[in-house]
């Protein structure tokens, strides 16, 4: 009789452990959200006609984000270029620490005021302690008006 009982309350413990465990994943599942991959969007950035003749021109593009009721804003600094017949667009974040580059019209080149890495006009490390050259983002020319797009 007493290994019936104790067979028993072992029986009712381990449905009581799987039907905790099976509530437990379900609050998991809602209270978690899915992490999705970040859509990447074209925004427009300037009017190709804003482009100076003798340098980058600089553009900020902001994105908003809602998680729920929460709503941020993200500011992404590019620099918008001339290359041959078509356009160029780098970040302006410098791929050593992320701070972030600016244009030098007097010297041609982007400088990090954080370490003194040195860009060239196209993103190549010229000097200074950053890893690799100012990342390229894809831009293309709207039809319709004439703008430059970059994709984030």
């Amino acid at each position: 009789m007493e290994a019936r009982r104790s067979f028993l309350t072992r029986l009712v413990a381990a449905g009581a452990a799987l039907i905790g465990a099976g509530v437990a994943g379900l609050a998991a599942a809602v209270a978690v959200p899915r992490r999705r991959e970040a859509a990447r969007r074209w925004r427009a950035a300037a009017s190709m006609f804003d482009l100076p003749p003798t340098g980058p021109l600089v553009a900020t593009l902001t994105e908003r984000h809602a998680d729920g009721w929460h709503e941020t804003r993200k500011q992404t600094v590019v620099f918008l270029d001339r290359e041959g017949d078509g356009y160029r667009a780098l970040s302006a974040t410098c791929t050593h620490l992320g701070c972030r580059v600016a244009w030098h019209a007097a010297e041609g080149h982007f400088k990090c005021p954080c370490h003194g890495g040195v860009f060239s006009r196209d993103g190549q490390v010229v000097s200074g302690p950053p890893p690799e050259g100012l990342h390229r983002l894809p831009v293309r020319v709207n039809p319709d008006t004439a703008e430059l797009e970059v994709e984030l």
